[in-house]
């Protein structure tokens, strides 16, 4: 499990079985995301750099690779703006996708211009050999991306202003975006809430916002079966915890609670919303299961701590 810091250059990794941490060198911090990079162990990937007010002209993407002598650290590929990354595979081949949330921006409130969707391509994670295409010029104020199934293949979709796109390979080396849903999103993630097999559409809408959305997939389209409130909705995920599926999400503003969603009755928008703790403003969530036993992460940017929860809640 890794975490960084927006603000310092402190990011560490912590080792769950061990319960021991480390600290990684040469990060500058402003970190917005932290993956592994799909069937390598020991190789991470970040993006880094995008520090607070977030106007982001410093952004890259840094790739982190164990070796003998410890972890190293390094500024692979320069990216203003960059904001959120995935992984996706077509076949044996592995991309990086990373979206950036605007080409350029003035101030923090700058959104003239619109974001774009990058695709990096990899055989080795060697950091002198990435090289990044735009797909995608598109998505105004990006915000949330997640790897989903969507039409029976994996995708990795995007948010902003003009939706979600979910991006996904289309053979002989070209991708296609098809829209998923045509309004405002800030994040966004799909989870089977009633056991039907099809994953539900659970959003924070509109950019940073202040309502959390379940959407039932129907032919004719999504169908809103449940809307609540949030104060600045952030760090949006879903998995499975003890048993039943759950929706984590965090606000930034008046409670500052990190909070989940569970579904007694979707058909009649019966849903139990419980805090899990006050005065933590979270910025991340992740629900997951780890030797048996279920857990939430958190990032509570208001306590400057990342935090496990585990066990049962009131």
């Amino acid at each position: 499990m890794g975490a960084g810091s927006e603000t310092e250059p402190d990011v560490r990794l912590y080792d769950m079985i061990s319960q021991t941490e480390e600290q990684l060198d040469n990060c500058p911090g402003g970190m917005m995301g932290f993956i592994p990079f799909p069937g390598i162990p020991g190789a991470l990937v970040s993006i880094m750099g995008l520090f607070p007010p977030f106007i982001g002209k410093d952004a890259g993407i840094f790739l982190h690779v164990r070796g003998e002598a410890g972890w190293k650290t390094e500024r692979a590929l320069n990216l203003p703006f960059a904001h959120r990354c995935e992984f996706i595979t077509s076949g044996d081949e592995v991309f990086l996708v990373a979206a950036t949330v605007s080409r350029h921006k003035e101030n923090p409130g700058d959104w003239s211009q619109k974001g774009e969707v990058h695709l990096i391509p990899f055989r080795e994670p060697q950091a002198d050999s990435w090289e990044s295409r735009v797909i995608s010029s598109s998505v105004t104020r990006n915000h949330g991306m997640v790897r989903a199934v969507a039409g029976g293949k994996e995708t990795v979709c995007v948010s902003g202003a003009e939706g979600i796109f979910a991006i996904s390979p289309a053979g002989h080396g070209s991708w296609e975006l098809t829209r998923l849903f045509d309004r405002e999103v800030s994040e966004m993630t799909f989870v089977d809430l009633d056991g039907d097999g099809i994953p539900e559409l659970v959003t924070v809408e509109p950019f940073h916002g202040d309502s959390l959305n379940i959407y039932k997939n129907r032919e004719d389209g999504w169908e809103l079966r449940y809307s609540d409130s949030l104060s600045f909705g952030h760090g949006l995920s879903s998995g499975m915890y003890q048993g039943r599926p759950v929706i984590a999400v965090g606000n930034r503003d008046a409670s500052l609670a990190l909070e989940i969603f569970t579904i007694d009755n979707l058909e009649k928008g019966i849903v139990n919303r419980r805090i899990i703790e006050e005065n933590a403003g979270p910025t991340q969530t992740q629900v997951f299961t780890f030797a048996g036993m279920d857990y939430i992460l958190s990032a509570n940017q208001k306590k400057h701590e990342v935090a496990l929860y585990s066990g049962a809640f009131n």
